[in-house]
């Protein structure tokens, strides 16, 4: 972070036209004539220009080579070959050896300005190229201290190779300078600032920089889902469920985990009703997987917001896949609420066929199962139930007073019988 300060109050900057940073380094007059060159060297330079743009190498890297070793040629005349062999290299993707001719062009100072800065950056981009990030830098800084006006793209190329080294706050000073200068920054200009905020931990800055990317790319969800999950880090939750809402409403939702990622901001900002009916959709619109443990939750839910045939419902479908009858124990709790007797039987007896129910829970089981059956007025189902909650240490008290509450059940039933027979 002190270097970007220190090269910034080197350049004692201040803005010009849009996108570019003028300086006040000395105006670079070079060395010797400049476009100074004999008629026969001007066609040679033709030629293997040619060759070049015909993919020519060979041929053209011959005859350069050949040229620029003669005695008599003129300082830009070399400068120039060099540049030619460096696009020869560059072409080839030998980038050193291409990053190594631009530095002879540039050591001999005697193209023009324009040329000249612009080999400069160019050999900084070929270092990085070929991973040399830290000699990129260095080239880089070389050029930001002669060059009359820096590019805002520059500094873009100089982000990314602190981004390479992983320095991320000197990244960051770069990329937030290129994006200062332009009159319109580049959304991956931003996505990487975005990196740099992240790497960092500044969720308020990536926030801020989540907006102008939605706002540059509405439609882009990974934007939308970053955003929600940067307010939930925050701790601001409504802010990261009022996100989802607005991209699920954009129809930006696509995979079953952000589906799942709303039903559960839903739940965590306790909206029971939106996270059931959001998980219920979802599932009947095969939106996220019809498992166990989805039709679970979305009973769950809507037990929750007090919509027991909802609730009972969703808990059906999960049912099926069931591997044990802790589930049908759970559905059979809701059916004795709502008085269903009738359910309460299937469901119980489901539970204690497919078992895998602790003591207690089984014990329970019986004794909910000889309730219901007294309901119905099946006295002896009843009685085999309640004789076999006995069996179970917690249930045997209930187990047995209501095995007394049954018998004087019965002998009712026996004498309301009678009287109408």
């Amino acid at each position: 972070m002190k270097k970007i300060i220190i090269l910034a109050l080197c350049f004692s900057a201040t803005l010009v036209t849009a996108g570019s940073l003028k300086t006040d380094n000395p105006i670079r007059k070079p060395s010797g004539q400049v476009g100074v060159m004999n008629e026969a060297q001007s066609k040679k330079i033709t030629r293997y220009s040619e060759m070049l743009a015909d993919e020519k190498y060979a041929e053209a890297r011959s005859g350069l080579t050949s040229m620029v070793s003669k005695s008599g040629v003129s300082g830009y005349v070399q400068a120039l070959v060099y540049q030619l062999l460096g696009h020869i290299d560059q072409l080839q993707g030998k980038y050193s050896a291409a990053a190594a001719s631009f530095k002879k062009a540039i050591d001999l100072d005697a193209m023009p300005n324009t040329t000249h800065f612009q080999m400069m950056l160019q050999s900084a981009q070929l270092q990085m190229l070929d991973g040399n990030h830290q000699a990129g830098l260095r080239l880089l800084n070389d050029y930001f201290a002669v060059v009359d006006e820096i590019p805002d793209s520059a500094f873009v190329i100089k982000a990314n190779a602190h981004a390479r080294l992983e320095q991320f706050r000197e990244g960051k000073s770069a990329i937030k300078q290129a994006i200062q200068l332009s009159d319109k920054p580049k959304e991956p200009w931003y996505q990487l600032l975005l990196a740099f905020h992240s790497e960092l931990s500044e969720y308020r800055e990536m926030s801020e920089v989540l907006k102008l990317l939605i706002s540059m790319s509405p439609n882009k969800q990974t934007y939308w889902m970053q955003l929600s999950s940067v307010y939930f880090t925050l701790k601001e939750d409504e802010k990261s469920l009022a996100v989802l809402v607005l991209a699920s409403e954009k129809g930006l939702l696509q995979k079953e985990s952000e589906y799942m990622q709303l039903f559960k901001m839903y739940s965590y900002n306790d909206i029971p009703y939106k996270a059931a009916d959001t998980l219920q959709k979802a599932l009947d619109g095969k939106k996220v997987e019809s498992n166990f443990k989805n039709w679970k939750q979305a009973g769950a839910v809507w037990y929750e917001a007090r919509e027991l045939e909802k609730a009972l419902t969703a808990y059906d479908r999960a049912s099926q896949f069931a591997t044990d009858g802790d589930l049908d124990l759970t559905r059979s709790y809701l059916y004795l609420d709502m008085e269903n007797w009738s359910k309460a039987v299937e469901s119980i007896t489901s539970a204690l066929q497919k078992g895998g129910l602790d003591n207690t829970k089984t014990g329970n089981a019986w004794l909910m199962l000889g309730m219901s059956q007294a309901s119905l007025n099946r006295y002896s189902q009843a009685r085999t139930a309640f004789n076999n909650a006995v069996k179970y240490e917690k249930a045997r008290g209930n187990a047995q007073q209501w095995l007394q509450h049954l018998t004087t059940l019965e002998e009712k039933a026996a004498r309301k019988a009678a009287e109408s027979s």
